[in-house]
This record gives C-alpha cells, sequence and structure tokens, in this order.
C-alpha cells in the first residue's frame, strides 16, 4: 500500500524546479512481494522517506510478536523525556542514566528491557499506545534467560505502528542522547556489509525462533533520510532475512 502526504506533494513540486532530490523509487511493492515469494513466511515491510513523508507499505497494520520490545519503548521514553517525566540523562538507579537503559534494550538486553517497563510503569505504557493510536502494538513484558523465569504474553509491533515509532525517534535526532540510545545497532556482519560505511545507521534488532525484525533509521547526509520497518514470522532460516533486507536495500539506493 502506498500513501503521499501533502508533505510529499509540495516535495514534487519542489523538485520539478530542482531543489530536492526524489522521493522513494518506484516498484517497491514489488521487491516486497518478491522477497515474501522468494523466502515463504509471512511479510511486514514499511519504508518512509522522512523530508517528504512519502511511504510504502506491506501488510500495514498485521501484528508481529517480538521479543524484545525496545523500540516503541524508545519512542516513549523520549516523549517522557520531552514533557519532563523522565528526563534521558536521569540517574535511574546503580548510577544508569536513563537513555543508558534504553540503549542497553536496544543492544538485547532482556533484563534491562524489562527494568525499562518497571521504571515507565506498565499501565502509563499501556495508556500511551492506546491514546495514541498505536492498537497494533502490545507490550506485555520480556521473558528472561533463565529456569523458571515468569511468561508474558506475546509483545506484538506492526509496520504502521513501527513507522510511528521511528518517526518520534526521528524527529529528536537533534538531542545526543537519542543518537546515543540508536547507536551501534547489533546487526549481522551481512547487514553491515549491505549498509556499508557511508551513512549513519540508528537500529533495533529482534530475534527469535522464526523470525527477525529490522528496524531503521538512516542519516544520509547530502540525501533524505530513510526509515526502514522489516518483521517476519514463519522463516525456515533467520538468516533469510539479511538477504531479504539486502534486496530491499539495493532497490532502494541503487
Amino acid at each position: 500500500m502506498r500513501k503521499t502526504s501533502g508533505m510529499a506533494l509540495a516535495a514534487c513540486v519542489m523538485l520539478a524546479a530542482g531543489n530536492l532530490s526524489a522521493a522513494l523509487p518506484g516498484g517497491l511493492g514489488g521487491v516486497f512481494q518478491g522477497i515474501a515469494a522468494m523466502y515463504g513466511g509471512d511479510w511486514g515491510f514499511g519504508v518512509i522517506e522522512f523530508s517528504s513523508g512519502d511511504t510504502e507499505t506491506r501488510n500495514t497494520t498485521a501484528s508481529f510478536a517480538m521479543e524484545i520490545p525496545h523500540l516503541p519503548l524508545t519512542a516513549f521514553g523520549i516523549e517522557l523525556s520531552n514533557r519532563g517525566e523522565i528526563p534521558l540523562d536521569e540517574m535511574i538507579a546503580r548510577n544508569e542514566y536513563f537513555w543508558e537503559r534504553l540503549h542497553w534494550a536496544q543492544q538485547g538486553g532482556r533484563g534491562m528491557c524489562m527494568a525499562v517497563i518497571w521504571s515507565m510503569g506498565e499501565g502509563r505504557i499501556a495508556e500511551w499506545l492506546s491514546g495514541n493510536g498505536y492498537s497494533g502494538t502490545e507490550i506485555n513484558g520480556v521473558v528472561q534467560d533463565y529456569p523458571g523465569c515468569p511468561a508474558y504474553d506475546p509483545n506484538l509491533i506492526s509496520v504502521e505502528d513501527a513507522l510511528g515509532f521511528l518517526r518520534i525517534i526521528h524527529d529528536n535526532l537533534d538531542q545526543e542522547n537519542v543518537r546515543r540510545i540508536g547507536s551501534n545497532p547489533p546487526f549481522s556482519d551481512h547487514i553491515e556489509e549491505t549498509l556499508g560505511f557511508g551513512d549513519e545507521v540508528y537500529g533495533w534488532m529482534d530475534v527469535s525462533e522464526g523470525s527477525k525484525h529490522l528496524f531503521m533509521i538512516i542519516d544520509r547526509p547530502g540525501d533524505d533520510d530513510l526509515g526502514i520497518v522489516m518483521l517476519n514470522s514463519g522463516l525456515d532460516d533467520r538468516s533469510d532475512a539479511d538477504l531479504a533486507f539486502r534486496m530491499l536495500y539495493r532497490a532502494l539506493v541503487d
């Protein structure tokens, strides 16, 4: 599904005058379809060009299970900080700043992500999701890596909601602590090679049996910044997500 905002239309007018680069390339819907057909399983995709608002998606509102809900927690954490409720530079406990907890959750820290949930409050998180229309996202807890740990209902996220969370983060990248949270994402070597070294990438990854979700903001000096969401489930081989991302990224930048 493709939608173009009024801002995107204005961008197109300026493009005619040679003032802006083009919006998203055509044919992305076919790329999404091709990946789904090639690798099997269920897939959700979202790409946004932040300056124009031009967006292309597949399975926009379908919810996918995720192990560590670091992306929505980061977006909510930024809003809490901007409201002065829990500043990112506030010392929470054990000589840890709030932004550090969010960063370690981004790095895959299950215990730290659960600590973030406790700091924010489960009720406040649920109220924020509901009040902002994030109907495809649920945050219930993080299963830990030890015997007898508490069980939780699955966390959920949708492409539509994930793009909204990336938008919040992108809008606040002028803050150093926000950049710190999303820096040095724990991507595979294959994904790092695909991205190369020319752009700054802020990212989140969630891996579980049969899935590898990717969420990225690509800060491109001299070009329009991109947001990318790739969700999946039912994969026979999680490394297929790396190959799928290469297909998608090349379609965006080649």
